[in-house]
């Protein structure tokens, strides 16, 4: 990967955009706003989301309505806009943020599907209710980000949903799911098939199983449909005709973007603490920070740290500006950061040493976050193989590589 630079964020993308033309370097970072929402929801989640708070959640797995109410007080559910209607654009620097933090204090709450959700749901009026709920703290929101073989089939009053979601985060406790399910004779192609559609967890038409996730902080969940009763109501913005691939599309990236910054605040939070422990720490007489071995491997994780924050917070400003290299951006950040996260949270591990592998210690915690947030929404395979893509697009384009490409013929 390219060396990434930080840069000062500017107001308006156009602002840079022409200052580029002209040649210009354009430094972007955070401003005082930004900084101060970062510092605000940092000392929030240290008071509200501690490493107790944690373990005990892990005991029960239930969302805390004291934490829902917490974060819509905070305005934290419904920050992003993907229309950019607000005064901030669509608040996705702002949420990339939000989530740095989440990652940093482990949050046992969806944060991060109901942010992006909440989004979705916003582009279509006939939600606006369900909208206003969710904002208020009345009602919880999760994703079903995969999508086995559910398809529903038109009946005289509506839809009837049959088939499996896999691994919904929170789904036990949720007031709303959000899936993407396929309602057949709706799209000339399963793909135009696809609509985003409301399911209500609390039906008896549907078995939730517990899908024993390694991460017990973010536990997940296996979902049986079988003749679950579809309305009007509980589609969003239409039935088929490629809408709800469209959306879901864009809800994907956006949670990919939002788990690398998880990913970015979950590792640089094992640094930190990891760091703190070789000060204290001795060995032979020594503290064992002294040692040149702790040094090189405290500086390689903080390089790989500082540089998924970097590769995030440029695919955050992509994404807010619609820059055609957006998605690009996304899948070298979220590449970048799976596999600097566990390589980070592992490394802190072994510098604790032997009680670095008991449960009494955090770091393992840490380490089945960054485990399971990287393999959410696409692994650094499946993104190393999207950028493949547009490297080798671009390099057929070049008329260097027209002109000496090998034609292969039938002999």
């Amino acid at each position: 990967m390219q060396e990434l630079h930080r840069f000062k964020k500017i107001s308006l993308p156009r602002e840079f955009l022409a200052c580029q033309g002209r040649g210009e370097r354009m430094f972007f970072g955070l401003n005082d706003e930004e900084k101060m929402l970062r510092k605000s929801v940092r000392d929030m989640f240290k008071n509200k989301n501690t490493i107790e708070h944690v373990r005990s959640f892990m005991e029960d797995q239930t969302i805390s309505q004291d934490m829902q109410k917490l974060l819509s007080d905070q305005g934290l559910l419904g920050i992003i806009d993907l229309d950019g209607s607000g005064e901030d654009g669509k608040g996705i620097v702002n949420a990339i943020l939000v989530a740095q933090e989440a990652g940093r204090h482990l949050l046992t709450y969806p944060l991060l599907e109901t942010m992006v959700g909440v989004s979705a749901l916003k582009t279509c009026s006939n939600h606006s209710s369900l909208v206003n709920e969710i904002e208020n703290g009345k009602k919880s929101l999760t994703i079903a980000w995969v999508n086995i073989d559910a398809k529903a089939r038109k009946t005289d009053h509506g839809y009837s949903l049959d088939g499996t979601l896999r691994e919904v985060p929170f789904a036990k406790d949720a007031d709303v799911i959000l899936a993407n399910v396929r309602v057949l004779g709706k799209g000339r192609t399963p793909d135009e098939e696809e609509t985003l559609v409301v399911i209500n967890p609390k039906s008896t038409n549907l078995v939730i199983r517990d899908a024993n996730s390694i991460d017990l902080t973010y536990p997940l969940y296996d979902i049986s449909l079988l003749n679950y009763h579809l309305d009007e109501s509980a589609i969003v913005k239409g039935v088929g005709m490629g809408r709800g691939k469209y959306l879901m599309d864009q809800m994907r990236k956006l949670g990919a973007l939002l788990l690398s910054a998880e990913l970015v605040g979950c590792a640089e939070r094992a640094l930190y603490d990891t760091v703190e422990y070789t000060k204290q720490r001795t060995q032979f007489g020594k503290v064992i920070g002294s040692f040149q071995a702790m040094k090189h491997m405290a500086a390689d994780m903080y390089l790989k740290v500082e540089s998924g924050k970097a590769a995030v917070e440029y695919a955050a400003w992509a994404l807010d500006s619609d820059n055609e290299e957006a998605d690009l951006a996304i899948s070298i950040a979220k590449s970048y950061t799976s596999n600097a996260g566990i390589q980070v949270c592992g490394d802190a591990i072994q510098m604790h040493g032997g009680i670095g592998f008991t449960w009494e210690n955090d770091m393992h915690l840490f380490f089945k976050r960054a485990r399971r947030s990287a393999a959410v929404l696409g692994d650094s395979y499946f993104h190393h193989e999207n950028i493949a893509k547009v490297a080798i697009d671009e390099f057929e384009d070049r008329p260097v590589a027209r002109k000496n490409a090998v034609k292969l013929v039938e002999v």
